[in-house]
């Protein structure tokens, strides 16, 4: 069973417009390694403060780029 963190992590994803493939991306790590993560099937030690850092980098990014559109 996942993390309650990887759930978490997916919503706020989901809500953000984030892609598993841009987390990836920004993590340096390979998709399919991100999923498996996401869903549970590797619980790497530090992978969850990491992959919400990753996010939040994501999440600036994005909010910094709406906010240059207005």
């Amino acid at each position: 069973m996942p993390a309650q963190w990887t759930g978490e992590l997916v919503g706020k994803m989901h809500n953000a417009g984030v892609t598993a493939k841009q987390l990836a991306a920004e993590l340096g790590k390979n998709p399919k390694y991100v999923s498996g993560v996401l869903n549970g099937h590797y619980s790497p030690k530090k992978a969850e403060q990491e992959f919400n850092q990753a996010f939040e980098r994501i999440s600036c990014a994005l909010s910094s780029q709406d906010d240059s559109t207005i």
